[in-house]
């Protein structure tokens, strides 16, 4: 009986350890329930997508190669249901504005934006995504992956499955931008590409600017009644 995702990973895994030629080059990649079989993708490490899949009976832990059918709804629609169920309405309560590939994060000081961007090479089975982030104010500005400015620290792209949950990955991304894009946005964090000193530069820049301004204003004539 294979009645848990660790148990049909490993039985997956050893079908794959044992296909000629694979010399462990595939790696079970994701599993789901799908019934009376459990779904598993699986593919080479470092692809985002599936090389072919596999399902395993529960009762007999059978191991065959192929993918189920595609019934049900496809990775796109998981990740359009995931974007508008959890992603979209955390975001708005962070504070941004806007819907659908980009949206907008507005404070007295920057202006900051997320962007969304899918992969050219999404199936009906996977789809590949990440996010630049961007931010302007009157003193500076930049552009990055989100990935790079967050814990994940590389051009990180997520991927939502055909039929496969899709908690774990709301989550992850939620986490990279709250935590680490918003306090880049709002300055809280030195922008990514940007060393301390610059940024201190910048601020102090910013500070002289300011102070002349005053100084100006407060030498101005007053005319008014």
């Amino acid at each position: 009986m294979i009645d848990t995702e660790d148990a049909a990973s490993a039985a997956v895994q050893r079908w794959l350890d044992t296909l000629p030629g694979s010399g462990g080059s595939f790696r079970v990649k994701a599993v789901a329930d799908g019934g009376p079989v459990w779904r598993a993708v699986t593919g080479r490490p470092g692809t985002h997508l599936g090389d072919f899949g596999a399902r395993v009976d529960k009762a007999t832990g059978l191991v065959q190669p192929g993918f189920v059918p595609q019934i049900g709804p496809s990775a796109r629609d998981g990740y359009v249901s995931m974007m508008r169920t959890t992603v979209v309405p955390e975001l708005r309560r962070l504070g941004f504005t806007g819907s659908g590939r980009r949206l907008t994060l507005q404070t007295p000081r920057h202006l900051g934006t997320i962007a969304f961007r899918q992969s050219q090479g999404n199936t009906w089975m996977g789809v590949k995504f990440t996010a630049d982030v961007s931010e302007a104010s009157s003193s500076s500005g930049w552009t990055a992956r989100l990935g790079s400015i967050s814990h994940h620290g590389c051009d990180h792209w997520w991927t939502v499955w055909a039929g496969f949950p899709s908690d774990d990955v709301a989550a992850d991304l939620i986490t990279a931008i709250r935590d680490h894009a918003v306090p880049a946005i709002k300055g809280e964090r030195h922008p990514p590409g940007v060393s301390a000193a610059d940024t201190d530069v910048a601020s102090l820049g910013q500070r002289l600017r300011n102070a002349v301004s005053h100084r100006v204003q407060r030498r101005r004539p007053h005319n008014g009644p």
